[in-house]
């Protein structure tokens, strides 16, 4: 970990004069010089001012947060103040004029050391670290680690760091940043004052949108400038950089449709017909939705994204209309979009994964309720018993497994467990549950008072669920032949989700 001087990996040497040939990205360009331009943390901005004017800068800090909200840039304006030569006692703001402050502006600042983690995250990095920190500084008072992306430090090495974090030498000064703040350990985390930056608000991004553009002369329709900030979801940094996207676009004013095109985002009124397609069950016509989307150059992570908002303004308006059979469905298929969302990144073919998973939903819910108008959530008077159809002959498929997936989601994984084998068949004001195993039967009445309530909120308050064995004879054919455990539904479930396989099977007396 070679005492990489600041502005590394993570990006900049703000205010450097460019070549004439030179293009310098905007967001290394108006990167926060003074505590006036760190937008959207004035709690952490006048802590740490106050920390600087009363003399009272701490040891270490823990500034976390999601990317782009200007942890970097403060620990960075920490360190330039309290070097600085020419700051007024009584201001924490850095001069930005005195050797201090332009060599670490510059970059070149012997007194800041910044240390990307990622990459140097072994305990010799440390060890090393440990033996040059007690060389004094070069020019000013303090001499200032950034550790960037500090989560990524291997176990060993945070053990390394401990003491040295613990009680540094008087004149150095330690900054961890990290965007995943539950993987540094309590050790560190109780050597550190901590700091979390929110993410910013559109509002704010578009303030500083608005600042850069009329700095840069760039005309932006405010439309366009609301979609860069609704895209880069609370990260300053990634709205400038899609802001600096556009900018060779900027012989005229920058159009809403010209930002959408660039940026790959689809037009919402496309995504709302999707979206109203997948819930109406309509597979088809999703399909042919989506292809379309697809073609007009639309970013798949952006039109996952755009169906999550959907729904979950329509799961909104459901809840507040206390429509609860609309608000699971909805609820559902909000929490497949996110899984999606997770997936769609890793996956080799993601638009065959995008309509693998809408056709799914839409067959389900097709399935589920065909003629349900989950677009216009119903009135809250509605009773839930309609979902009910009439008990169908034992021999048939009951119609009552409409809303029993729903129940069973919401029980606990364990306790769903038990329930995976239940047949489910409404008699009555009775909810009969049909068992194939001894074992699941009684399990399941063992956890009968998670799943009662969860029932009559289905099917109403006076419904009362009754346990049954079914008792299967053999087939003719494999009378003979022992049951493998593998065929247990329990069995199966399990070795689904933990992609595993039976090895060995032990008989046991219950």
């Amino acid at each position: 970990m070679a005492g990489r001087n600041p502005e590394g990996a993570r990006g900049g040497d703000p205010q450097i004069s460019p070549a004439p040939s030179e293009y310098q990205s905007l967001y290394r360009k108006y990167r926060s010089q003074t505590f006036a331009d760190l937008v959207g943390q004035d709690a952490a901005s006048r802590a740490l001012q106050g920390a600087i004017i009363g003399g009272r800068v701490a040891h270490a800090y823990l500034f976390s947060g999601s990317r782009g909200t200007g942890k970097t840039s403060a620990a960075r304006l920490l360190a330039k103040a309290v070097n600085c030569t020419g700051r007024k006692k009584e201001s924490a703001e850095p001069c930005n004029q005195c050797q201090s402050c332009i060599e670490m502006t510059a970059g070149a600042a012997l007194d800041l050391i910044e240390i990307d983690a990622a990459s140097n995250r072994g305990i010799d990095e440390i060890r090393d670290l440990r033996e040059k920190v007690n060389l004094a500084p070069a020019l000013g008072p303090k001499k200032i680690y950034i550790i960037d992306e500090a989560h990524m430090l291997t176990e060993p090495a945070f053990n390394a760091l401990l003491k040295t974090l613990e009680e540094p030498p008087p004149h150095v000064v330690f900054v961890l940043c990290t965007t995943d703040a539950q993987k540094i350990p309590l050790t560190v985390i109780g050597r550190c004052q901590q700091f979390v930056f929110r993410r910013l608000g559109e509002d704010q991004i578009v303030a500083r949108l608005s600042h850069i553009a009329a700095t840069e002369k760039v005309k932006v329709d405010a439309e366009a400038m609301g979609l860069i900030a609704r895209t880069a979801q609370g990260s300053m940094r990634d709205a400038v950089g899609l802001l600096d996207q556009l900018v060779p676009l900027a012989e005229g004013p920058i159009s809403l449709e010209a930002a959408r095109s660039l940026l790959g985002i689809a037009d919402p009124r496309l995504l709302d017909g999707l979206l109203a397609d997948v819930l109406a069950g309509r597979a088809a016509e999703a399909l042919e939705e989506l292809n379309r989307v697809y073609a007009a150059g639309a970013e798949l992570r952006q039109v996952v994204r755009g169906l999550m908002e959907g729904c979950r303004d329509r799961l909104v308006a459901a809840v507040s209309a206390q429509d609860r059979a609309t608000a699971r469905r909805l609820s559902a298929v909000l929490d497949a979009l996110l899984h999606l969302d997770g997936e769609v990144r890793r996956h080799a073919e993601p638009r065959f994964l995008v309509e693998a998973t809408l056709a799914r939903l839409a067959v389900e819910l097709g399935s589920e309720s065909p003629t349900a108008a989950i677009t216009s959530p119903a009135p809250a008077a509605a009773p839930v018993p309609i979902v009910v159809a009439a008990p169908a002959p034992a021999t048939d498929e009951p119609s009552s497994v409409i809303g029993w997936t729903g129940v069973l989601e919401k029980l606990n994984r364990t306790v769903r467990a038990a329930y995976l084998d239940a047949q489910p068949e409404v008699s009555g004001s009775t909810l009969v549950l049909w068992f194939r195993y001894g074992f699941h039967h009684k399990k399941a009445q063992e956890q009968s008072s998670q799943l009662l309530p969860l029932v009559r909120e289905w099917l109403g308050a006076g419904v009362n669920v009754d346990y049954r064995l079914r008792e299967v004879a053999p087939e003719p054919a494999r009378a003979g032949k022992t049951a493998s455990a593998e065929d247990d539904p329990f069995v199966r479930e399990v070795v689904r989700r933990f992609d595993g396989r039976v090895t060995r099977v032990k008989d046991i007396s219950e």
